[in-house]
């Protein structure tokens, strides 16, 4: 059980509490103790520890992966074994690509094409080291603290798949991703981690997979054999150029496929949606032809990874952070980086004009009544003239900004029409009249509480300057009770003007949002039970968790 590694030290690490887990290995947030930081801890399940064959591939992956200096792969800060424990301690970015689809739903297509263009950042990087992923899915992406997106567990899937014990299902974790190579058994190159890219861009445009089914084997075929379907045809209002490149990347025969990472970053950048300026795409086209890397690998000479990692600068430098331009030593391009403005825990963001606005900005010059500049011509420069009252509404929405405070506890991630803005405290500035959709979200809490997401519609009015929304949500945790007699009902009061929740005595757990409770109990015969007040906050002691419940009945 994963379990059995909580309040234990493995080496210089306290583990704190269990992330998640795989089919080979158990993920876990740890304290490392000598620098005093979270780390996630990735130890290799049991079944697998005693095999020594096992233990050492995982290790030897790892140290491959730890290898991979870039913005958009998970630092690898460790690699070892302690007590029979083989283990990674790596960056924790404790939120996935895959737990904010769960959250939030499909993305907006420009938040689509930043995950493209983030992961094929990474790729190139490793596939210029001779390292194919195997296992690219939105599990595998994770959020940094700025907005990026970092992937991680490179290498980590070939590391048990020598064994002939294991399924292929339980080698990569979910056959979703497979690319028709990889479903067949076939050696892979770099172009079968486009392929998985391919799908986890489909899924998080539309939300749906190209392929599904019940049995693994039955998925895998329909990625050697069916025709995948066209994102438009689930997501009408996408963009035929990204419909276009999803496609390509989804094409059976791997040729076929974009043939390097850096091709596809350029493909993404000519999408109309992409957050790059257009102008970069020279600088791409001229990366891409610097350095071909080899789609029979699995070894490059040294020489082509030199060249390889020092041109894939070209692509890192619009696809992180500010810190990877400066790492690069190139200033004069830091204006190709127009998303690295989110602060872990407070930020400004200007986001782009709403449709709306902009479809009242936009037809100005070609009004009849509006000259060539767009200024009202003397014949409509009366206080009567329809087109001199509509253009001075049109030239209020758009040049008065309202500023919008967000404000929420500060492990919320906040949402601002669907793109992430920043953690706890956010400021955005919008054209006056615009209409926005807001979000906080709790990514640790549970899926089934709903209290740790809160949506909320703002209208901003014209001329107004500053609006705070505090948007306030709560984690749940569970709470143990027993009661007798056994066909009593037990009520959580809520004291704070919360949801009130009432439960039979058999579920013996019920989960609760963060706050304080009266705890209640009725039964038939039985005298009414009014216990003590219960407060359910994170950090709280297990046995405070807990209420034992005894009714006096007849």
């Amino acid at each position: 059980m994963p379990d059995r590694y909580l309040g234990k030290q493995i080496g210089k690490y306290r583990v704190i509490k269990l992330l998640g887990g795989g089919s080979f290995a158990w993920v876990y947030e740890a304290i490392d103790r000598d620098l005093e930081i979270p780390v996630a801890l990735k130890i290799l399940r049991p079944e697998f520890a005693g095999q020594a064959e096992a233990e050492t591939r995982f290790r030897r992956e790892a140290a491959t992966a730890a290898r991979l200096r870039h913005p958009n792969i998970v630092t690898v800060r460790d690699v070892g074994q302690i007590d029979g424990a083989s283990f990674v301690a790596m960056d924790l970015l404790p939120v996935s690509l895959g737990r904010r689809l769960e959250l939030v739903g499909p993305l907006p297509e420009s938040e689509v094409v930043r995950v493209g263009l983030d992961v094929a950042a990474a790729l190139a990087t490793a596939h210029a080291g001779g390292v194919v992923h195997r296992d690219i899915k939105p599990d595998n992406i994770l959020i940094g603290p700025h907005g990026e997106f970092v992937v991680a567990d490179f290498g980590l899937a070939r590391a048990l798949s020598a064994d002939p014990g294991l399924s292929a299902q339980q080698v990569t974790g979910t056959p979703h991703y497979f690319s028709p190579e990889q479903a067949r058994g076939a050696e892979l190159d770099g172009r079968s981690d486009l392929y998985a890219l391919g799908v986890t861009l489909f899924r998080a445009a539309t939300g749906r997979l190209p392929f599904e089914g019940e049995e693994w084997y039955a998925v895998a075929r329909q990625h050697i054999e069916a025709k995948p379907p066209l994102v438009r045809s689930y997501m009408p209002s996408l963009t035929p150029e990204f419909e276009a490149v999803v496609d390509r990347l989804l094409s059976k025969d791997a040729a076929g496929r974009y043939a390097t990472a850096l091709q596809l970053a350029d493909a993404l950048g000519d999408v109309p949606s992409s957050p790059l300026p257009r102008s970069t795409t020279t600088a791409r086209a001229a990366a891409s032809q610097t350095v071909q890397v080899s789609t029979n690998q699995p070894s490059v000479p040294s020489t082509m990874r030199d060249i390889g990692i020092r041109t894939i600068a070209l692509v890192a430098l619009v696809t992180t952070s500010a810190a990877a331009l400066a790492m690069w030593q190139l200033p004069s391009l830091r204006s190709l980086n127009p998303w690295a403005v989110t602060a872990p825990t407070s930020s400004t963001v200007a986001l782009p004009s709403a449709p709306q606005v902009q479809a009242v900005s936009t037809p100005v010059a070609r009004d009849s009544s509006l000259d060539a500049t767009g200024a009202v011509p003397p014949r409509a420069r009366s206080a009567e003239s329809p087109a001199f009252v509509d253009t001075v509404r049109r030239q209020a929405l758009t040049s008065v900004r309202s500023k919008l405070v967000l404000r929420a506890p500060d492990d919320a991630m906040l949402y601002v029409d669907g793109v992430l803005v920043g953690h706890g405290t956010a400021t955005v500035t919008r054209p006056g009249a615009a209409r926005l959709t807001v979000r906080a979200v709790l990514a640790d809490a549970p899926v089934s509480c709903t209290a740790a997401q809160r949506d909320s519609i703002i209208r901003l009015s014209v001329g107004e300057q500053e609006r705070v929304v505090v948007l306030s949500v709560k984690t749940c945790l569970n709470v143990r009770f027993a009661v007798t007699p056994d066909d009593a009902k037990v009520r959580f009061e809520s004291l704070d003007g919360g949801t009130s929740v009432e439960v039979h005595a058999d579920a013996k757990v019920v989960m609760l949002p963060e706050g304080r409770y009266e705890v209640r109990a009725s039964a038939p015969r039985c005298s009414a039970y009014l216990g003590d007040t219960l407060l359910v906050r994170r950090g709280a002691a297990p046995e405070s968790l807990y209420r034992p419940i005894r009714m006096d009945c007849k």
